[in-house]
């Protein structure tokens, strides 16, 4: 299990790089994982970082003032 930090880390990826492949190649990772780690940070905060409708994924309200607090 990610720590609380690392969860951060990869969701700052994610948000500035526009995807899961590009944060998970910036983060020498698999991008199965970073969509795991997003979707367990996700679930402990209890509110969507992201929209994933799109072909990108955009920050929520909620993922915006994440962003700007990490």
């Amino acid at each position: 299990m990610s720590s609380f930090f690392d969860m951060l880390i990869t969701f700052v990826a994610v948000a500035e790089k526009g995807s899961f492949s590009a944060a998970a190649r910036s983060l020498g990772k698999a991008q199965s994982g970073v969509s795991t780690t997003i979707s367990n940070l996700e679930i402990d905060l209890g509110v969507e970082l992201f929209d994933r409708t799109h072909r990108t994924p955009e920050l929520t309200p909620a993922g915006r003032a994440l962003l700007r607090e990490a």
